[in-house]
């Protein structure tokens, strides 16, 4: 009998840990880590652990709850580049928008237009070359340019919408303002058999309080 107890414990945790992964869960960590991201953290030092814990989860971004669209540029100049992507759209009740994609320190991408867009080499078509935005333009200077275009009649009531946070890209302080962040990864159970993780992380006087994670699985359609 005394040889079986061990035994019987080991089936015990295995049973455990595969009714974890079996089947749809949500669980709140309020102390400890997982996948390598600690409780009581900085939002600086769980984005460094995020950093971390992407690769080896295959997530590259990480969403900000609460950030609104910005209404004019100035606040944007700074953070621009630490993001891959910027939209910048018309509040006038015509659909008409911007799209912005950096690839490293350059625009790699614009495409303009409404429902559809186009790709197009510079933007706004009209503007002159110091104001246009255009391909291969460093990052860095679309601050600025975008402050000229927002002086221009046509473009003062454009908005802004940054993308979510890419884990490429170094650190924003700016997100020191921002207390729910989240992040979503997915891996195959079996040939026919998806699970998908949700995880939103909150953080309250400046320390991760609690990480919510809903984990839900989905049969896989061939």
């Amino acid at each position: 009998m005394k040889r079986l107890l061990p035994m019987m414990l080991l089936l015990i945790v295995i049973s455990a840990c595969k009714k974890e992964k079996q089947g749809d869960y949500s669980e709140s960590i309020t102390k400890g880590e997982k996948w390598g991201i600690r409780i009581g953290s900085t939002q600086a030092e769980v984005y460094a652990q995020l950093q971390k814990a992407g690769p080896a989860l295959d997530f590259q971004n990480v969403a900000i709850y609460g950030r609104k669209p910005y209404s004019a540029p100035e606040k944007l100049a700074e953070i621009i580049p630490f993001y891959y992507a910027l939209t910048i759209y018309s509040n006038s009740g015509t659909l008409d928008r911007a799209v912005l994609l950096f690839s490293g320190d350059k625009v790699q991408q614009i495409s303009t237009g409404g429902g559809l867009t186009t790709e197009v080499m510079r933007w706004p078509e009209g503007a002159s070359d110091d104001t246009a935005i255009k391909l291969d333009d460093p990052v860095g200077n679309i601050g600025a340019k975008l402050i000229k275009i927002h002086q221009l009649p046509a473009y003062a009531n454009y908005g802004f919408v940054l993308s979510d946070k890419p884990l490429n890209k170094p650190f924003d302080p700016d997100l020191n303002n921002y207390s729910d962040w989240q992040f979503v990864f997915s891996d195959f159970v079996s040939s026919s058999v998806s699970g998908t993780s949700t995880v939103k992380l909150h953080f309250s006087a400046g320390r991760l309080e609690r990480m919510d994670h809903d984990y839900r699985e989905a049969q896989i359609f061939n």
